[in-house]
């Protein structure tokens, strides 16, 4: 059904997916910016920071991770308003950039970049990621669905540390869904390895993995295990499930967790993950 769903919205032409990738931000008034994510990026993710800058406190960075499902039920804008305060980090899939989304980040005076997959009634829709802080350098990825070739988008974020001379990489990331095997979603989740791979401070990776299946959460592993990240223990079972495996998924390097919760909600067909973290002492012992 999800299928034939968004074949209709693209033959209605309420879908337009633009020629090349577009990462859009606050700070450039929404001009695009197509910084693609490859070995000329931050100084290959490990750029030591000489300056002063204001940074995150890294003994606690508060992250949100959420499918919005474009803001389509009534009540997702009252559950994000609640969910997102003493926030320092979101983590959006499926933003959809329309005046209502645009509001909520401007009165909470954060700071977004997105990775525009295509445009949905005439706004840019991916994956976002905000801050009460500007990233360093921000850069994405775009994969097509091979079925109904609707793309899917990862954003990776460089944001300074308070005391550490290497920022922390966020990478949001929304899976590759359509497929009849696996080379595609390996495809874009190799992609997101590498440049991960290249950066020597912490990290977060989470998003809407899409890893309903056995097969798709062993390519997940795969990566988790090559880039030695961790996993949340969660406390309940609310992540959201498709045919019994979750698809949503914190995964973190360099950090350690203080507390984390997944609530239930009704205002996305995605529930929500938040995350308490501190810098390892490994690495603030290395400033």
């Amino acid at each position: 059904m999800a299928l034939l769903v968004a074949f209709c919205v693209v033959v209605l032409g309420c879908v337009t997916v633009p020629p090349q990738q577009q990462v859009l931000s606050d700070a450039a008034d929404f001009v695009n910016t197509p910084a693609v994510c490859d070995s000329d990026g931050f100084n290959s993710g490990s750029q030591v920071l000489s300056k002063p800058v204001t940074g995150l406190d890294p003994d606690k960075i508060s992250v949100l991770n959420w499918n919005i499902y474009k803001g389509q039920r009534d009540n997702w804008a009252s559950d994000f308003e609640q969910f997102i305060r003493q926030q320092d980090i979101l983590v959006i899939q499926e933003a959809h950039l329309d005046p209502q989304l645009k509001s909520l980040l401007s009165r909470k005076r954060l700071h977004w970049n997105m990775n525009a997959a295509f445009y949905y009634n005439d706004s840019a829709a991916g994956v976002m990621t905000a801050a009460g802080i500007k990233p360093l350098y921000s850069c994405g990825m775009r994969f097509n669905e091979p079925l109904i070739r609707i793309p899917k988008s990862t954003l990776v974020s460089y944001y300074p540390v308070k005391g550490l001379d290497q920022p922390l990489l966020v990478a949001n990331i929304h899976g590759i869904n359509f497929t009849l095997g696996t080379e595609a979603y390996a495809e874009q989740i190799n992609a997101l390895r590498d440049v991960v791979r290249r950066h020597h401070g912490p990290a977060i990776i989470a998003g809407d993995f899409n890893s309903w299946s056995d097969a798709r959460m062993s390519i997940v592993q795969a990566m988790v295990d090559d880039l030695g990240l961790s996993a949340l223990e969660y406390r309940n079972h609310n992540r959201t499930r498709l045919f019994g495996q979750a698809i949503d998924h914190v995964f973190y390097r360099g950090l350690e967790p203080l507390s984390q919760r997944a609530w239930q909600v009704t205002s996305s067909d995605h529930n929500p993950i938040s995350v308490n973290f501190r810098v390892s002492g490994a690495l603030l012992a290395r400033k």
